[in-house]
């Protein structure tokens, strides 16, 4: 496969796409001795910021990181995460410190925002009730899995059994999905969110309205204020675009 752009950047997968001064750039995928397929740029292998090669399980990932790559060079990159960066994150980080980041992971089940109720408005605590509730026990029916919660300001533990069970899951993921997953977990302040989006319990517009809950409730009620709006909207997009990178691998 080959696609060609009117600009040329830097053949290393480097999510801040510093232009050069060729004027002409050719993607190739190809696959190699392994199964894996690796991406051509300009005829040399394309590779992370740390030098690593770009090696991916299938075709259809390496279609997502040259959309990527496409969309950067004709506009300005507004949101918060890419295939780029979370492919970064899976081949540099997560694949030498793979225990190190499921740890992390596990241990933010802690911190859930799903976890923390208000104690009101009674109208938002009725929200949180309807959309949350259904969620928490969908981590005991589908994983076994006991989460504690609360509405006081007071953190929780929570139990080590749980903890242990949500590890096991983590530990099934190969490194991007893993990274998908830990890129999901930070922006929606959520494990259990990410855990019911890519298992298809929840939409990824759920997703978002679910880890943004109480602040959609606020601009539901005083109206929304433009810098706020945009940035919750560059979340739901990233919400949909790394739930599309999870499926793909």
């Amino acid at each position: 496969m080959h696609l060609s752009c009117s600009s040329y950047q830097q053949i290393y997968l480097d999510d801040k796409l510093k232009m050069a001064s060729i004027k002409k750039i050719n993607f190739e995928i190809i696959k190699n001795n392994n199964g894996k397929f690796c991406i051509k740029v300009n005829n040399k292998l394309l590779k992370t910021p740390k030098e690593n090669l770009v090696e991916l399980p299938n075709f259809s990932l390496a279609k997502i990181l040259l959309q990527d790559y496409k969309s950067k060079i004709k506009s300005k990159d507004v949101n918060i995460v890419s295939a780029i960066k979370i492919t970064n994150t899976a081949i540099d980080k997560i694949k030498p410190q793979n225990s190190y980041y499921i740890d992390e992971i596990t241990n933010n089940l802690n911190n859930d925002v799903l976890c923390y109720f208000s104690s009101s408005p009674e109208e938002l605590v009725n929200i949180q009730n309807k959309e949350w509730l259904p969620l928490i026990h969908y981590m005991k029916s589908s994983y076994d899995i006991d989460l504690t919660y609360t509405s006081n300001l007071f953190a929780i533990n929570q139990k080590t059994e749980s903890l242990s069970k949500l590890k096991n899951i983590l530990k099934e993921e190969n490194v991007f999905r893993l990274s998908a997953f830990y890129t999901l977990s930070q922006i929606t302040k959520s494990i259990i969110i990410p855990l019911a989006l890519v298992n298809n319990k929840i939409s990824a517009k759920k997703a978002f309205e679910n880890s943004n809950l109480e602040e959609l409730y606020q601009i539901s009620k005083w109206g929304k204020d433009e810098e706020a709006f945009n940035r919750l909207n560059t979340i739901k997009v990233d919400i949909r675009n790394i739930k599309k990178y999870y499926d793909s691998v």
